[in-house]
């Protein structure tokens, strides 16, 4: 239906160890407890959680996907990734990864892949807050070597790109919807950087237009 209508979709893939464990391998914590409660179990065992997802989904319509966090991917992940050109929309989240310890997100090779990799906050169940400032900081702590800017982008230019509305929203431009917040910058350091490090109360904000 979402094929035929043009509508996005998004689901939570290849997020923890337990995830990969029970499709993999038919075994786990996670995969004992769904089979107690009665839920069928005959997709698991021999099958990453992305292989499940992308032989139940259809790759020819996989663009309409926004894929939260992969953090579980093992090498025949990335070789069905090469070898099909699958292309979706990631959102890592930095914070919830922390919370529960998960494997450090491959943002390397998906970035390599070409893929749209955006920032979220997943949702208070596994986060303090659901600051994207803290996102961009705990992105930088776990990959110090990507500059300020591209961290930036991940929660503005390249989510708007995920939803469809590159077009609308993610940049101050003619055209686009005024949808803006001011905050503190010295002028004396990497404005980017300073964007990032920003932790207080945002006064001032513009939605569509108008001042709230």
């Amino acid at each position: 239906m979402a094929h035929r209508e043009n509508i996005l979709l998004t689901t939570h893939l290849a997020e923890s160890r337990e995830e990969m464990q029970m499709f993999h391998d038919a075994a786990g914590p996670l995969y004992e407890f769904l089979r107690h409660i009665g839920r069928p179990m005959d997709d698991c065992g021999n099958k990453t959680p992305l292989n499940v997802f992308v032989g139940a989904s259809g790759g020819s319509v996989l663009h309409h996907w926004i894929v939260a966090h992969l953090n579980e991917l093992n090498d025949s992940d990335f070789e069905l990734l090469e070898r099909s050109a699958l292309t979706f929309h990631l959102v890592h989240c930095p914070c919830s990864r922390d919370y529960f310890c998960h494997s450090q997100f491959p943002l390397e090779r998906l970035r390599a892949l070409g893929f749209n990799i955006c920032l979220g906050t997943d949702s208070l169940a596994s986060n303090d807050s659901l600051s994207l400032f803290d996102e961009m900081r705990a992105f930088q702590r776990e990959f110090p070597s990507v500059p300020p800017q591209e961290t930036f982008h991940m929660v503005t230019v390249n989510p708007a790109r995920a939803l469809r509305k590159e077009n609308d929203l993610g940049r101050i431009r003619p055209g686009f919807k005024a949808d803006l917040i001011a905050i503190p910058c010295s002028g004396s350091a990497d404005v980017f950087e300073q964007i990032i490090a920003f932790d207080g109360p945002v006064s001032w904000a513009m939605v569509n237009g108008e001042c709230k």
